[in-house]
This record gives C-alpha cells, sequence and structure tokens, in this order.
C-alpha cells in the first residue's frame, strides 16, 4: 500500500460513553445501520483519500477486523495508548508527506481537500468551529489571513477574549512537523503545533457546516436521530442499507418488527416484539426489545440504557 494520506484516529478508550464502548471501541458503534468509522471513512474518500490508515488500542481486534474489510491499513498501539501526537508518530514512515486527520468518533463534513492544500511545507491546517457555547472546548484563534494565532489551553496563553472557534479535531499536517513530536504518548497540538505558532505555520480554515462530537450516551442517541431525519446527513447513503422513511424510522436487514417503532432505528437481526412500543430509540443489531414502552433508550449488545435528553 502506498503511503497513506489520511489517518483515523480510533485507539481511544470511549469511556464518557460507558458502559456502550465496554465490549466494543467506540468508533464502530453503529449509527444508522453502519458503525461511524464506515460514515468517517466515507468521508475521507469522498475526498479522494484512497489509501486510509487507522490506528487501534481499546478493543484492537475488533478494529483490525473492520480494516481489513474496508481495505484501509491498520496500526496496532500496544501495551500502552499513544495519544493523537504518539499515533502519528509511530506511523511517520506510512504517512504521505500532507496528509489529514480525522477523529473516529466525529460526524461532519469539514473540506477536507481545502484542509490539506492549506497546509504548507513544514506546516499544519486546523478546522476551526465557531460555537457561542464552547463549554469544555478550548478555543483556538485565527487571524483575519486564516493563521492561528492562539491555543490557549495548549499554549498556556490566558484565556480572555474568547473568539467563539474551537478546534474541530480535524486537521492536516506536513509530515516534517512529527519531528517534534516524542516518542511514546504525545498531543499534537501541544508537541508540534504549539512550537509553530510564533513562525505562523499553523492555519486555519473556517467550518461551518456539519460537525457533530459523540462524546456521550446522549451525543450518541441523537447523532442518530439526526441522521436518521436527514439533520445529519453523512457521505454514507443508509438507505441502500435498511428500510424506512426519513424523520419516522430505519429498520435493518432481517429484523422483525411486530411492535410499535416511532422515530427510531432497529439494526439488523433485531427483534421488537408485538408488546413493545419504541420511541427515539436505537437497537443494535440482533438485539431484542423487553416488552414495554421505551423513550430515549438505546438498546445494545449487553442490555439497555435509558438515557436522558440532551443539553
Amino acid at each position: 500500500m502506498s503511503r497513506a494520506s489520511a489517518f483515523l484516529l480510533a485507539a481511544g478508550f470511549g469511556s464518557r460513553l460507558r458502559p456502550l464502548t465496554l465490549a466494543r471501541p467506540k468508533p464502530l458503534l453503529p449509527m444508522c445501520g453502519a458503525p461511524m468509522l464506515d460514515h468517517v471513512l466515507a468521508h475521507v474518500r469522498q475526498h479522494g483519500h484512497t489509501d486510509v490508515l487507522v490506528n487501534a488500542h481499546h478493543l484492537w481486534k475488533q478494529v483490525a477486523a473492520w480494516a481489513e474489510t474496508r481495505g484501509v491499513a491498520l496500526q496496532v498501539e500496544l501495551p500502552e495508548i499513544l495519544g493523537t501526537g504518539g499515533g502519528l508518530k509511530a506511523a511517520e514512515d506510512r504517512l504521505a508527506d500532507v496528509f489529514v486527520v480525522v477523529n473516529g468518533d466525529i460526524l461532519s463534513d469539514v473540506d477536507l481537500t481545502a484542509l490539506a492544500d492549506a497546509v504548507t511545507e513544514g506546516g499544519a491546517a486546523m478546522a476551526l468551529r465557531a460555537d457561542p457555547v464552547l463549554g469544555e472546548r478550548a478555543p483556538v484563534d485565527a487571524d483575519t489571513d486564516n493563521v492561528v494565532v492562539r491555543m490557549r489551553e495548549f499554549a498556556g496563553t490566558p484565556g480572555v477574549g474568547i473568539s467563539g472557534t474551537h478546534f474541530t479535531g480535524i486537521h492536516a499536517a506536513h509530515r516534517s512537523v512529527l519531528a517534534d513530536v516524542p516518542d511514546g504518548f504525545a498531543c499534537i497540538v501541544r508537541s508540534a503545533y504549539t512550537v509553530r505558532l510564533p513562525a505562523r505555520r499553523i492555519r486555519a480554515i473556517r467550518h461551518t457546516g456539519r460537525w457533530v462530537d459523540i462524546g456521550t450516551p446522549a451525543d450518541y442517541l441523537d447523532a442518530n436521530l439526526a441522521v436518521l431525519d436527514g439533520d445529519l446527513a453523512t457521505a454514507l447513503p443508509i438507505w441502500e442499507r435498511g428500510e424506512g422513511a426519513q424523520g419516522r424510522h430505519w429498520i435493518g436487514a432481517d429484523a422483525r418488527v411486530e411492535g410499535e417503532v416511532r422515530h427510531s432505528i432497529v439494526g439488523e437481526g433485531a427483534r421488537v416484539p408485538r408488546a413493545a412500543r419504541l420511541s427515539d430509540c436505537v437497537v443494535w443489531d440482533g438485539v431484542t426489545v423487553p416488552a414495554g414502552d421505551h423513550h430515549r433508550v438505546v438498546f445494545f449488545d449487553d442490555g439497555a440504557l435509558e438515557v436522558g435528553d440532551s443539553g
């Protein structure tokens, strides 16, 4: 395989999504009938990246099986997880001169082509997104020339005058920046990117489209429903994989639905008995729903998780 021009981050533990991630890696959680990584891979390939590398640590064998069936190269990080910088450093000899980095748990339509085109030799580019309520996200500021000038949390500069833009977690870089990343666990921003700030070597593109970070069970459920509604269109054609109607329900192949299903997703081979009624629910492949009324519940391999309203 040629050097990879896209690197997918899929090594994390998904701690905030437990118990959903205890037996399945976060990027492989189903999203309207397909693993999240399928949606991310479709986005990457939409921008011409045919040589793709994915890293894995937590439950890595499942990611390995996914990669093998998708024609994606694999980097297993053992015994310790390496972080965003360490993972890239370990892949240095397998990456193209310019490569994009995409989180396996973020659904977006970031212009990856524009992002890669913004990279200069020895530099990088970050996709920034405006958000009036940054919450836990670290603000990143760019000037009118679209050059990143401050990364407050990472660079340790004072948290004043917040611009309202944050780093989306999607970026691109010239392979030479990895010379500033130490071996072992490392953050790409804290190691390679902050040292380039004074030289104005980090470009920015401002993303105004779709972007969803699947961080919590509520985020996960809401993202599934947004895909169902068409509010979060991804590059993956979900209606070729299941039956139903946009905004109403998505039913996977060989699912047996006898009960009532409203605004919900039912995976392949799942069963909804006559005495069950679903609204705003997600049912994983092969799972049988118990009798009763269920609202905002994720039925997964090992049980059921009631999810509160987001926000």
